[in-house]
């Protein structure tokens, strides 16, 4: 880690975010419709790299039953993270619903099992797709997008990590997010977003 740093050029901004989104979204309601599966199975891979911030090997290794859908807190659990480390690492409730979605589209039209040991992305054998399938398909969505080259699916967990912290301003909530043991790590993608910091200073509470 030794003068590692996060640049502008390792995260995605707001804007790129949303166009991949869209673009994946198009793609996947197309091939709904052409009863096709790659691109729904792509959306999911693409929403839950973005939303989540979990390395590629730890969503590799999901399976159905790591997804808890609390009504008020849904959270995925990661069950062998760096380190073999296990931690909680809660998501929006859009990505949830999508989560949701996404199992019953594995069961219903993919005919694929949905119990709790199975996993979430696999392959027609059944298995586990490896981290280097969904690391492909990443790169095809953002090819698909016209967006730049550089983006792997690495830089979608900088991508969440950098807005996370700028729009919770919480080291510590972000550090156990990523499951950082050190959070000299997480305080790397502090203040690179200097563009954006004009507004922070209208949240400050006045007492007079």
């Amino acid at each position: 880690m030794k003068n590692y740093v996060i640049t502008p050029e390792d995260f995605m901004s707001r804007k790129e975010r949303q166009q991949l989104m869209k673009i994946c979204k198009e793609h996947a309601e197309l091939d709904l419709i052409k009863g096709r599966q790659t691109w729904p199975i792509r959306y999911m891979l693409v929403d839950l790299a973005l939303y989540s911030g979990l390395r590629v090997s730890e969503m590799a290794a999901l399976k159905v039953g790591d997804l808890v859908f609390s009504e008020s807190d849904p959270f995925i659990i990661v069950r062998h993270g760096k380190g073999n480390k296990k931690r909680t690492v809660y998501i929006d409730q859009k990505l949830a619903k999508h989560l949701k979605e996404f199992i019953n589209y594995k069961g219903k039209a993919l005919n694929q099992s949905i119990e709790i040991e199975s996993p979430l992305f696999s392959g027609r054998n059944g298995k586990h797709s490896p981290p280097i399938t969904l690391m492909k398909s990443f790169k095809q969505a953002i090819e698909a997008a016209s967006l730049p080259k550089r983006y792997s699916i690495h830089k979608a967990r900088h991508t969440y990590a950098t807005y996370l912290l700028h729009d919770t301003n919480n080291l510590r909530y972000v550090m156990q997010q990523l499951g950082h043991s050190d959070i000299s790590m997480t305080t790397l993608y502090a203040n690179i977003l200097p563009e954006e910091n004009g507004h922070l200073a209208n949240k400050i509470r006045r007492d007079d």
